[in-house]
């Protein structure tokens, strides 16, 4: 996380607290000493298929029962 304000790429966290489905946390730029607040939430983990030409594409289990029953 580089700082919205110089973009300095360290920072420190000064508080942290729990709220809806995530975290919330300030921190403030160690360079310019500006304050900002980041969320961060989980982000659930789906599962993703690469192609022959380098494209990633959704993980589908009907797509893979389809190619099972016609092999």
């Amino acid at each position: 996380m580089d700082c919205p304000y110089c973009g300095y790429f360290d920072q420190k966290v000064i508080d942290s607290r729990d709220v809806d489905k995530g975290i919330r946390r300030r921190r403030q730029c160690l360079k310019c000493g500006a304050r900002f607040t980041t969320y961060e939430r989980m982000q659930s983990a789906s599962l993703f298929v690469i192609k022959k030409d380098e494209r990633r594409e959704e993980f589908n289990r009907d797509k893979l029962l389809t190619g099972i029953r016609k092999a």
